[in-house]
């Protein structure tokens, strides 16, 4: 008679841990995630480059992040920061979040002069969630805050 082999529950269920974990590792691509870069920066809002911050409505561009990040003063004046790393494909070239004309859209892709040159074709609410893909993932955003005429940017 063959021996019979008796588990435990929490081995059990230790198992079906593990191979789940390593399961999710395995469908990881390079392009599954943005990058993540240490961000701590401070704007004042009296600086004529940031000067478009006073107004809801107003963004600016600056360095930062992994690929820049976009400082947006919100309707509800609250401020929003992204980072401009499309969710879909990050490391690709063209990969660049740009507001549009209306002030009221993030595409991916970027402007030469008036000409927009869209890039995978996502387009992100003010919010930064998804509202066309292929991208299905929301942009990275910082925390900000807002103490007199100090915005203070930072993960």
């Amino acid at each position: 008679m063959a021996p019979r082999i008796r588990f435990q529950m929490p081995v059990v269920l230790g198992l079906f841990f593990f191979l789940f974990v390593f399961a999710r590792c395995g469908n990881k691509t390079k392009d599954d995630e943005i990058p993540l870069v240490p961000v701590n920066i401070y704007l004042d809002l009296n600086v004529n480059s940031n000067a478009p911050l006073n107004l809801p409505g107003g963004y600016i561009n600056i360095s930062g992040g992994n690929k820049g990040i976009l400082v947006f003063h919100n309707f509800d004046d609250t401020y929003i920061a992204f980072e401009r790393t499309c969710s879909y494909h990050p490391y690709d070239a063209c990969n660049l979040i740009t507001m549009d004309n209306s002030g009221v859209v993030l595409l991916c892709g970027k402007y030469n002069g008036n000409t927009f040159e869209p890039c995978c074709g996502s387009q992100f609410t003010i919010e930064g969630y998804v509202s066309k893909g292929p991208a299905t993932r929301p942009l990275r955003t910082y925390t900000v805050n807002r103490s007199g005429n100090q915005v203070h940017i930072y993960n």
